[in-house]
């Protein structure tokens, strides 16, 4: 087993204390590759700085580095928005966007242009929300089955700890 896989074993097994959290950004800190691993453990010192609240919330500047920095926490998620494209009426034109999104608290509300490749890679806004707490993602949900199954696997890599809070099906949800 390696170390990355072992201390996020330590920090599921050990879910409400934050040392496995401190322990991990340390180890990351020296160990890490890219901007991801630097966004985690940025986040993971300014949400869990010893100061667990029962109520679950985190530090105030944690929520001040969630609102500037969440971008660099979903990246292979965020890939596979399409930020340019062609548009064509009776005058083709070119268009550009952003993600869009906004937060409330730790949730986050990520409009992603994607194609869907079962809808035959036709092109839709489709919505995701992610609640970040104490340094990593701890649940999501798809409101649309076929945009679940194409993106669950890159938020699955971008964090590990994310869990579907309701799995969509063709008639509606099953809850968790």
């Amino acid at each position: 087993m390696n170390e990355r896989k072992a201390l996020l074993d330590a920090i599921a097994i050990h879910a409400a204390e934050d040392t496995p959290r401190l322990v991990y950004a340390d180890w990351l800190e020296e160990h890490g590759e890219g901007d991801l691993d630097r966004a985690t453990v940025e986040f993971i010192r300014a949400s869990c700085f010893r100061r667990n609240h029962k109520s679950g919330y985190m530090p105030r500047k944690a929520y001040r580095w969630l609102h500037e920095n969440w971008q660099r926490l979903i990246p292979l998620t965020l890939g596979l928005h399409v930020r340019r494209w062609f548009f064509r009426d009776r005058i083709a034109q070119e268009v550009t966007t952003e993600v869009l999104w906004y937060r409330s608290g730790r949730t986050l509300n990520v409009g992603l242009w994607m194609p869907v490749k079962s809808w035959g890679g036709v092109f839709g806004w489709h919505w995701l929300d992610v609640e970040f707490n104490r340094g990593f993602a701890q649940w999501y949900e798809f409101r649309d089955v076929d945009v679940f199954d194409q993106v669950r696997d890159k938020l699955k890599a971008d964090q590990p700890f994310a869990r579907a809070k309701r799995i969509p099906v063709r008639d509606g949800y099953r809850g968790w």
